[in-house]
C-alpha cells in the first residue's frame, strides 16, 4: 500500500526515483536536475540523499502527555495551601510525584480554575520631581580650546522650576570648583520663593 503524497510535495514518487537514478547512474549535476524538474536545488539534494522516495512522517517526535485529573487536583490543592507560589514553583515541587509537571501546564491549570493573580503593578512614567527648591547639576567634559590639549569642564546648574541654566567652563571638576559655581548660580538664578 502506497502512502499518501504530501500536499506541498515538489516532486512525485516517480520523479524522486528518477532524480536519484539520474544523479547516481548518469551523473547529472544538481543544478541541471533542478532546472529539468523545475524545483530548487535544495529539493534535489534532499531526494538524492534519502534512501526512500516516501515522505517522512510529520508527526511529533515525542508523544503528547495528557494532564491527569490527579495532577490537576494536586496543582489546585498546592495553590490553595500556598497562594503566594507561582506556576514555576508549584511545578518544581510536584515534579517528584508527577513526571508531567512543568510550568506551562501548571499555569494553564491555574488559569482555567481562576487561581492566577493579576499584577497590581502600575507603570508610571519616571520624571524628575520639579519643586521650588531644586537645582540640577551637570558636568560636561569638553576638549580644551586653549593650547588644544587636555580637557575643560562645563559646569551647569539648572533651576528646575523655571528651567533657567547657569554655566561656567573650568580646567577641573574638583569639589571646590563645583561649590564655587553653585554659589554664583544661586546669586544669578531666579529666587526659589
Amino acid at each position: 500500500m502506497m502512502k499518501k503524497l504530501h500536499s506541498n510535495a515538489a516532486l512525485t514518487r516517480p520523479q524522486r526515483i528518477e532524480v536519484k537514478r539520474l544523479f547516481e547512474i548518469e551523473k547529472v549535476s544538481v543544478s541541471e536536475l533542478a532546472t529539468r524538474f523545475c524545483v530548487g536545488e535544495s529539493a534535489i539534494r534532499k531526494w538524492i540523499s534519502r534512501d526512500s522516495p516516501e515522505d517522512k512522517s510529520s508527526a511529533p517526535h515525542r508523544r503528547r502527555q495528557v494532564v491527569t485529573d490527579d495532577y490537576r487536583q494536586a496543582v489546585i490543592e498546592y495553590r490553595r495551601l500556598s497562594p503566594s507560589h507561582g506556576a514555576k514553583r508549584i511545578a518544581c515541587e510536584l515534579k517528584a510525584r508527577y513526571a508531567i509537571a512543568n510550568r506551562g501546564t501548571t499555569a494553564i491549570i491555574l488559569q482555567q480554575h481562576g487561581l492566577t493573580r493579576k499584577s497590581k503593578r502600575v507603570k508610571t512614567k519616571w520624571q524628575i520631581p520639579i519643586g521650588r527648591h531644586r537645582l540640577q547639576c551637570d558636568v560636561q567634559q569638553l576638549p580644551a580650546i586653549k593650547g588644544n590639549e587636555g580637557f575643560e569642564f562645563k559646569i551647569s546648574f539648572i533651576h528646575l522650576k523655571t528651567r533657567y541654566k547657569y554655566s561656567e567652563i573650568h580646567p577641573d571638576q574638583k569639589s571646590e570648583t563645583i561649590a564655587g559655581v553653585y554659589q554664583r548660580a544661586l546669586d544669578n538664578l531666579p529666587p526659589f520663593s
